[in-house]
């Protein structure tokens, strides 16, 4: 790409740089971008790839070979702010909003401002506090400000990455601001997402700086969960028989715990936020049937847990994933899973005891392949797995995007189901024989535990599909209302 050089007397640097080619033949898209930084750069390149005419304004004439390089690898043109706002209606401001004092205002008069700029005060939300953009307004009056792109970072901006879907949004109070922005965001490949006014911008500048703000009622539940099951385990397996049948202590059981134990409640709780995913949609439905509309809130408790259900689907497919690599290792005849594999052949041959003498002692030979108990087992565990991997694949959003509706609710309802059906049997196919023993210490084993909640949202569900009570909900949830049932207001 030709480039053009204009050096000033004072300093021999350039004043100017001015690059031609496919930017500058961009008619009427043009686009000025206040910052020559990281981002102010990236937005830059990602503009002139879309067919954008750009001028970048610089603060000081005054710029190093290397920043000079970087600048012309945009392909855009580098002049003084004053030229540069000049030179387009849209204006990015990407600099720091500590130096906005510092902008020549009196020329941003009546141009769109972006402002992409992020809250400085933390992660908390406190809707009092005036936002940068806020901030931009009251100093140019006359000018347009829009908030949005603070969501992006620039290392994506420039290497494209996987944010082309990327949801950005839009908050101003000017509607012929708002068009102009929505243009410019889907132009450079993401979609829009209209906040309402400028005061919206106090939220969307901390987004970037929340901490995993929407995971934290999921971990908080799953972690609760696995923690009570993992000291029930530890007392069950660990303790109990030392306090009701060894005579002796003995430490021969905490072997097991950093394995077989922590393998064995991953299982459990896996199947537990299994059912806790599906248990609050056929409340709900008991709920929308009581009241004969769909139009009514759910209580607060119950909108949290139907919003948590993705976070909680994705710490469950964690679980049983690594349940799944642990039990490659274990699930072997001479580690205690003798049920899953035929019964060993005993022979007695001589077994070397020292160095020098043998004895003649008992010998299992194992018959290494599973019986069909061991078969539908695994069988049984391997299809669950892959089922809710479909289930946590399923509800990203880049796959969501390119789903229809109705596929959609085929893999989070029907395939949902199916998954909480076969890890139930996984589990029943385990523990069948000892299900409803009593064992020391009169606790129940885990895998009763483990039944609980899945049981529950099956026999809810499957009155739920009954042909009265089921023909009722869907004509509630097709927007009919039982005017009988509804409470005048």
């Amino acid at each position: 790409m030709p480039t053009n050089y204009s050096f000033t007397a004072e300093t021999g640097e350039p004043d100017s740089v001015e690059m031609t080619g496919p930017a500058a033949d961009s008619g009427g898209r043009r686009l000025c971008v206040l910052g020559t930084g990281d981002f102010g750069r990236a937005i830059a390149k990602r503009a002139v790839t879309c067919g954008y005419s750009v001028t970048m304004g610089a603060r000081s004439k005054d710029k190093r070979p290397d920043m000079l390089k970087l600048i012309e690898a945009t392909g855009a043109k580098l002049k003084t702010q004053l030229d540069a706002i000049a030179s387009a209606e849209m204006v990015v401001v990407a600099i720091s909003s500590s130096f906005y004092d510092s902008l020549p205002l009196q020329a941003l008069s009546n141009k769109v401002l972006i402002d992409v700029s992020n809250s400085n005060t933390g992660s908390g939300r406190t809707p009092s506090l005036r936002s940068n953009a806020e901030r931009l307004q009251e100093l140019v009056p006359s000018a347009i400000v829009v908030k949005s792109f603070n969501l992006l970072s620039a290392y994506l901006l420039e290497s494209g990455g996987i944010q082309g879907s990327k949801e950005l949004p839009v908050a101003t109070d000017s509607d012929r601001g708002r068009q102009m922005v929505t243009a410019l965001i889907r132009d450079l490949g993401f979609s829009p997402v209209d906040m309402g006014p400028l005061r919206m911008a106090r939220d969307i500048e901390r987004m970037p700086l929340e901490f995993f703000t929407d995971w934290r009622g999921a971990a908080t539940v799953v972690g609760t969960i696995f923690i009570v099951f993992y000291i029930f385990n530890v007392f069950k397996f660990q303790f109990c028989k030392n306090l009701t049948v060894n005579k002796t202590w003995q430490w021969e059981p905490f072997k097991d715990l950093l394995m077989t134990t922590f393998n064995r409640n991953l299982a459990v709780v896996a199947l537990t936020v299994l059912g806790a995913i599906y248990l609050p949609g056929v409340i709900a439905g008991y709920i929308q049937l009581y009241r004969g509309t769909k139009y009514s809130r759910f209580p607060g408790w119950l909108d949290r847990w139907l919003r948590m259900r993705k976070q909680m689907g994705l710490l469950m497919l964690a679980m049983g994933a690594v349940h799944g690599c642990i039990s490659l290792g274990i699930y072997h005849p001479h580690h205690q899973y003798d049920w899953l594999f035929g019964a060993p052949k005993i022979i007695r041959t001589e077994v070397q005891v020292n160095g020098t003498y043998f004895e003649t002692q008992p010998v299992d030979i194992w018959y290494h392949r599973p019986n069909w108990r061991g078969e539908l087992f695994l069988t049984t565990g391997a299809l669950s797995l892959c089922l809710v991997a479909i289930l946590g694949i399923g509800s990203l959003p880049s796959v969501t995007a390119r789903l229809t509706w109705r596929e959609f609710t085929f893999i989070q309802s029907k395939l949902g189901w199916s998954a909480l059906l076969v890890a139930s049997v996984h589990d029943a196919v385990l523990g069948w024989k000892f299900m409803l023993v009593t064992y020391n210490c009169y606790m129940p084993t885990g895998l009763q535990m483990a039944l609980y909640l899945p049981t529950l949202c099956v026999v809810g569900k499957a009155i739920l599909l009954l042909p009265p009570l089921n023909r009722r909900l869907m004509k509630i949830r097709s927007g009919w209302v039982d005017t009988a049932a509804v409470s005048p207001a």
